[in-house]
């Protein structure tokens, strides 16, 4: 008992320890594989085993839900090469079946899959050339049989058990050569008897299509160091301190043409808050929102003031999203001041500005809404 307690245990702090690791994420179509293989089987309950061995067949189709975990269906047929002739009559009733067909048995699986390698030594963005997957499933066998008696035994529910040495190939590891030693066992009221069962060995190649994130396989998050993060959040605090004492000021934009490089500056009073914006977003946070507070208190106590709101993207995207993106930024600041603050719409104008670098140094701080008073 105490050795089995151990071994959950240690599997416990290995699942635990992969668990800490993020991957890049991955879509529904990514991750799937094709595999086909070829072999022999031989039915356990036989009496010349290695006489009566038949030729096998095994098409696959996989998806790696992570590095460790997998499902896949797979279908088994085995090959009645000499019609029959082969088949030794001393197998016992009634596990006999002379079969005339071209295939005697064939067997429809799902199957769980576990990457031992993965499991117990992590996973660090690339297969490893030479790996070791654990695979369990229920399935539907068929015996291709010419006799009533094997009427029993012609639909049966299985259950099978294997290893597959995979050998990943190349430096994308897209393809691999499988080698699968397998039991399968057919369902009965004594339970797994390996007297009912069939074994098999298959040798051949799988194919793992290439994946939304360029690879053929899984790939690790590049995450952004915390130190890192809290330094810019350190810069923008003192950006938006040293904009504070500044009430108004007057800049020159510079807007940049795409289609004709040619300049246009833009002169107007600029009012100090600024509405800072997540990347991609264009949704006030809860924190941003006093900056909007400031612009409507201003308007409020000057009555005859016009205010146009100008919404930037970072450089990040494509061009025709970040356009519109900074235009959402701009419409979201003028509904909070109209329907919050009650600030009149005639007295706001609103305009996307697209990708700028040029108002501040860092881009992360480009994803911003700024106010330009017009008259007052």
């Amino acid at each position: 008992m105490k050795k089995i307690t151990l071994v959950i245990a240690m599997i416990a702090s290995v699942c635990s320890a992969n668990a800490q690791k993020a991957y890049a994420p991955s879509k529904l179509t990514d991750n799937w594989s094709i595999g086909i293989q070829g072999g022999v089987y031989e039915p356990t309950y036989g009496q010349n085993m290695i006489k009566d061995m038949r030729a096998a067949v095994n098409l696959e189709i996989q998806k790696q839900i992570t590095p460790i975990f997998g499902i896949g269906v797979n279908y088994l047929v085995g090959i009645n090469a000499n019609n029959a002739n082969s088949r030794s009559k001393t197998f016992a009733d009634p596990y006999y079946f002379p079969a005339k067909t071209v295939f005697d048995f064939g067997n429809l699986s799902v199957n769980g899959l576990i990457n031992l390698n993965n499991l117990f030594a992590g996973y660090n963005g690339r297969p490893r050339v030479f790996e070791i997957v654990a695979r369990a499933g229920m399935g539907w066998g068929y015996a291709f049989g010419d006799r009533k008696s094997c009427d029993l035994y012609r639909n049966t529910v299985t259950s099978t058990f294997g290893l597959d040495l995979n050998f990943n190939l190349g430096a994308a590891r897209a393809w691999q050569i499988n080698v699968k030693p397998q039991i399968t066992y057919f369902a009965g009221s004594e339970g797994l008897n390996v007297m009912k069962s069939h074994v098999q060995l298959l040798a051949g190649l799988t194919y793992k299509f290439k994946n939304s994130n360029g690879t053929h396989n899984f790939k690790l998050a590049e995450l952004r160091d915390p130190a890192e993060i809290d330094a810019l959040n350190a810069q923008i605090a003192n950006l938006r301190s040293e904009l504070a004492k500044k009430p108004k000021e007057v800049i020159k934009e510079v807007i940049k043409e795409v289609e004709k490089p040619v300049t246009k500056v833009v002169e107007g009073t600029k009012l100090a808050p600024v509405v800072i914006f997540r990347q991609g977003k264009s949704v006030i946070d809860a924190a941003q929102k006093p900056s909007v507070a400031m612009i409507a208190n201003y308007m409020k106590a000057h009555p005859t003031s016009k205010v146009r709101i100008q919404g930037y993207a970072s450089p990040e995207g494509k061009a025709d999203f970040n356009q519109k993106l900074s235009e959402r930024r701009a419409q979201a600041v003028a509904d909070m001041l109209t329907k919050t603050y009650g600030i009149s719409a005639d007295r706001i104008s609103c305009k996307g500005m697209g990708v700028t670098d040029e108002l501040f140094e860092e881009n992360d701080w480009n994803r911003v809404a700024t106010f330009i008073e017009e008259t007052k």
